[in-house]
This record gives C-alpha cells, sequence and structure tokens, in this order.
C-alpha cells in the first residue's frame, strides 16, 4: 500500500479489541524506523514511554477524559521531547558516531555539531519546546503511517491533563510530553472527516 492510500483510507479509530496482542519486537522494528524521520541537527530528542501495565492505563482513563482507547488499545504510547537532546555532550557524541560510521569527515564533523551547539545555545525554554514538539510530530506521524501500513489502527490524542499524566508515569521535567498514541486492531471503523478543498490551504509567495 502507498503512502497516498495509507493517508487516503486512514481514520483516527477509538474503538480496539482489547485481546489483541502485538508483540514486544514488532513495536520495536516500528518505533526504530520512525526514529529514521527527519530531526533537527540529528539530535534525536524523540522518547517514546510505552504504557503496559493495565493498573496505570486504568490511572490514566480519567486523566484522559475517559477515552477508552487508553484502557482498549493494544499498546498505549506517550511521546516525549527530551531536553537533554539539547546538551552539548549529547551533540558532540552523535556526530562522533556519524564520524566513526564514516558517514562525514572530522572537519564536516566538528563544523556540524558547533552548529548545533551554537543554533541551540541561546534560546529560551518555549523555543527549545517548539523544537521538540516539531521533532516528535514528525516521528509521530512516521509511526502512524507504519503502523497503518500493517494493517492496524491508530489515533493521536492531546485530550488529556498534562500535569496529572506526568505525576503517575513519575516523568521528570527533563521530558516534554507531546502526546499520546493508541495503537491496536480496531473494531470499529472511526467517521470520516471533511477537509478543506486543496486551493483553500496553498498560498504563493505571500498570504
Amino acid at each position: 500500500m502507498s503512502v497516498k492510500d495509507i493517508l487516503e483510507k486512514r481514520r483516527s479509530v477509538r474503538h480496539y479489541d482489547p485481546n489483541y496482542n502485538i508483540s514486544s519486537e514488532m513495536l520495536t522494528a516500528l518505533i526504530e524506523s520512525a526514529s529514521k524521520s527527519p530531526n533537527g541537527n540529528n539530535i534525536q530528542a524523540t522518547r517514546y514511554l510505552v504504557v503496559d501495565d493495565p493498573y496505570l492505563r486504568d490511572l490514566l482513563l480519567p486523566i484522559a477524559f475517559n477515552q477508552q482507547q487508553v484502557t482498549e488499545a493494544s499498546v498505549l504510547i506517550v511521546v516525549l521531547g527530551d531536553y537533554q537532546a539539547f546538551e552539548k555532550e549529547n551533540i558532540i557524541q552523535i556526530h562522533e558516531e556519524g564520524f566513526q560510521e564514516g558517514f562525514f569527515d572530522a572537519s564536516l564533523r566538528d563544523y556540524l555539531a558547533d552548529a548545533a551547539i551554537n543554533y541551540y545555545a541561546n534560546k529560551s525554554k518555549e523555543d527549545l519546546a517548539l523544537e521538540l514538539t516539531r521533532d516528535a510530530s514528525l516521528a509521530s506521524m512516521s509511526l502512524l503511517l507504519l503502523v497503518n501500513e500493517t494493517g492496524l489502527e491508530t489515533i493521536t490524542m492531546s485530550g488529556y491533563d498534562s500535569k496529572q499524566l506526568k505525576s503517575v508515569l513519575n516523568i521528570s521535567e527533563r521530558y516534554l510530553d507531546i502526546m499520546l498514541i493508541a495503537i491496536g486492531k480496531g473494531v470499529k471503523d472511526g467517521h470520516k472527516t471533511v477537509r478543506h478543498d486543496v486551493e483553500k490551504v496553498i498560498y504563493r509567495n505571500k498570504i
């Protein structure tokens, strides 16, 4: 199935078979592929917190406004952005690994690392949060497409109490919570949605 076909057919599914299991190996492979998504300066800041403890899922249900997919989907993932990815040590290490793999020479390694370090150096917390949100959203879309390619269904969720979620899951301020993703075998199709005509969303040169 082509990417175009997946985008045309996919729906946000809210009803899942609670008895359907997705293997850890399959989930790991999907996340590994999604991690190849574009990200700023290759700092790789997106993290995936897989919540598979039924007790925790039950606690999250009211925090996510009783959206049943929180407990019924095979997989629930909290997509996070890691603020520590902006630190100099991480940036240097990643570019050193690229150099060791032979992807670029020492001169380009140093240039890329220095450029990334300087780029983030004076950004505010709000600026960095935007960077994390952008990168994690790209990775999340990749994950959705990969999952839908297997024939499974997905939904993204921003409807939850962030403070309570981080408290229940013991997520420190090192991480920015971006969204929840539920994955599983749908038992009821998601409803169709209307999209703007393409000419309504395209602008050329000025708005």
